[in-house]
């Protein structure tokens, strides 16, 4: 066994934990599980959710989901080389450090890194190779069945991206405070997470190239050329505040747009396929939709309304915990409870003089989003909590976050 022998094996073994995306975004999720929950107990006195949300989700679901996403690229032959490698991990990064995990969809990540690509190497066409466009410098991106290989994956991404919208929809609370114009304290809800999928490729080989040819590793021959093949870690992340609306419906029709535009991209690949002069389409499509896509929510999520605010009409619930009394009685977010048991409450503390009058039995008279009244009533148990399993603008905290604003 030669030392050259050796070096290959190590790098095609190690080359999925080389990546500096991978640790960066595995240790700000890690990061942001722990300051979720330490403002979930700073705002609401309660933790929603486990540190370990965001983390689980990216590593264990990302896990599945790479395996089946390595399955498709196998079956498919989506090939890559060390030039867009390196430019999507400079991508990644970048979007990751400036949008967060809004930067970190495929519509962005893989759209521009092959857009790029592709512009890199017609401005070297005109303009001679410099030490750093050197490093850029690739056919391959050129051809049309590795695009169109690609643009599979980049629909792909889109429709995980789908998923994970989806697996937000199922835990649509996770609200926090915030400070606004004037010392003015609301609600709102921010969701952001990732998968992070080890996703199985091609490389090809070349003599003299960055992988060469090892006899201690698979090389797989298709007509020609031949390909080493590793795992690559692609990050599909997203991010979404919801300022005015319900978080489960606002999440659902995001995800409704999404996976409209994962198949619009899908459909343009088809067409590529027979239409080499189409291939950019899907990369374009993908990222200007999704530009569109983020604008459009941006606009309709309107903050200047009174919704999420703390009021005098009422107690404002930002939300209900799971298996509480108020999650079974249907009380939304956004909702305002303005009597219990026959007494009109207008904070949290006549809203808990008026539970004491019954402790067996509860009857609310909450104003939805249209400002209807309806009447929601329970049985209370031992085991129920007191406070309803309610989470509001609790006055301390307003007090504390407005000294923050004057000083």
């Amino acid at each position: 066994m030669e030392v050259h022998d050796l070096g290959n094996i190590t790098t095609s073994l190690l080359s999925y934990f080389i990546h500096p995306l991978l640790w960066i975004v595995l240790i700000t999720t890690v990061l942001v599980g722990i300051i979720r929950v330490r403002k979930e107990r700073q705002f609401f006195n309660t933790r929603l959710y486990p540190a370990t949300l965001e983390s689980t989700r990216l590593l264990l679901i990302g896990l599945v989901l790479g395996l089946i996403v390595s399955a498709m690229t196998w079956y498919t032959g989506v090939i890559v080389d060390v030039s867009w490698l390196l430019l999507f991990n400079i991508v990644s990064v970048v979007l990751f450090a400036t949008l967060g995990y809004r930067g970190l969809t495929a519509s962005y990540t893989l759209a521009l890194t092959t857009l790029g690509l592709i512009g890199i190497n017609l401005l070297l066409l005109i303009k001679p190779e410099d030490s750093i466009t050197a490093v850029f410098s690739t056919q391959l991106i050129m051809q049309p069945n590795i695009l169109i290989g690609l643009s599979i994956l980049l629909a792909v991404g889109l429709f995980i991206e789908g998923f994970l919208l989806y697996l937000f929809s199922r835990k649509p609370l996770q609200p926090e405070l915030i400070k606004i114009r004037r010392g003015t304290i609301k609600g709102q809800f921010k969701y952001r997470g990732a998968f992070l999928l080890p996703v199985f490729m091609l490389f090809p080989v070349a003599k003299d190239g960055f992988f060469s040819t090892s006899e201690w590793w698979p090389i797989f021959s298709v007509g020609k050329m031949e390909f080493l093949p590793l795992f690559v870690p692609l990050v599909i992340g997203t991010r979404v505040i919801v300022r005015s609306q319900l978080p489960k419906r606002l999440l659902k029709k995001r995800m409704f747009a999404i996976i409209t535009l994962a198949v619009i991209v899908t459909l343009l690949t088809v067409v590529t396929y027979f239409y080499n002069w189409f291939t950019l389409m899907p990369f374009v499509m993908a990222l200007l939709g999704h530009i569109a896509i983020d604008i459009y929510f941006w606009v309709v999520d309107e903050p200047d309304t009174e919704r999420y605010h703390q009021t005098s009409k009422g107690v404002c619930v930002i939300g209900t915990r799971e298996d509480t009394a108020s999650r079974k009685m249907g009380i939304l977010p956004g909702e305002l409870i303005t009597s219990c048991n026959g007494n009109p409450v207008k904070n949290r503390q006549e809203l808990y003089d008026a539970l004491n009058i019954n402790r067996a039995y509860v009857k609310l008279t909450v104003c939805d989003e249209f400002n209807e009244p309806r009447f929601v009533e329970t049985a209370l148990f031992e085991t129920d909590s007191f406070e309803l399993g309610l989470l509001f603008i609790e006055e301390s905290v307003v007090e504390e976050m407005k000294d923050s604003v004057e000083s």
